[in-house]
């Protein structure tokens, strides 16, 4: 009799419902209320881990951030890109109690950093527009590639898709805390970064800030 309970074991093993399981979550790519898809290592220009492979989101943690990746880093002081990364710094140094971060990723190397033959002038055209754009510091900097698998895990097109009439995401913005993406921005080639699409951010990133005490 003990012999034959084994059988009858595997018996209502296999007939139990795969339903009581609990479903599988839903890849996220980064998307208005998913949590971030995870880490995204980059080359960091500035900051504690200057010169050092680096993921800006695991630093900033469950804090309130706001995270950039553009295709490209701004062509001049008057860029919109230029004042969104001004204005994010002085943010993030108001509101330090806040612990708010800030950072943006350029995807410009064409190839993994070691194997980048223009990495250094790469690198030192970010150096740049840390001195021409005046940056205080809290903003961080850092460089990756278009074929890099957190560029593809959150969701970036970096390139135009005309079958499916996508157009590339010149600049990405990510308002999230707690590791939950709060606001995901957008910007192409016909949706444009301007003044509008400035203030649509941080009406987005002041309603992370904990309520002013009365």
């Amino acid at each position: 009799m003990r012999l034959a309970i084994a059988p009858i074991i595997v018996i209502l093993m296999a007939l139990t419902p795969l339903a009581a399981q609990p479903p599988a979550a839903a890849q996220s790519t980064g998307q208005d209320g998913q949590l971030l898809p995870g880490p995204f290592r980059v080359y960091a220009v500035n900051g504690s881990r200057a010169k050092h492979f680096h993921c800006f989101f695991c630093e900033n943690d469950l804090n309130p951030t706001v995270a950039v990746i553009a295709l490209a880093p701004p062509a001049d002081a008057q860029d919109p890109l230029a004042v969104l990364m001004q204005k994010l710094d002085a943010f993030a140094a108001a509101n330090k109690p806040a612990k708010v971060g800030v950072f943006a990723i350029f995807v410009t190397h064409e190839k993994e950093y070691l194997d980048e033959l223009g990495r250094d002038a790469k690198v030192g055209a970010i150096e740049g527009l840390i001195t021409n754009l005046k940056l205080q510091g809290p903003i961080l900097l850092g460089l990756t590639l278009p074929d890099a698998q957190p560029v593809k895990q959150f969701g970036i097109v970096t390139k135009d898709d005309q079958i499916n009439n996508i157009k590339k995401h010149q600049t990405t913005v990510l308002v999230y805390n707690k590791h939950k993406v709060e606001k995901r921005f957008t910007f192409t080639d016909d949706k444009k970064l301007d003044e509008a699409g400035i203030k649509e951010i941080f009406a987005a990133a002041e309603k992370m800030l904990p309520a002013a005490k009365k």
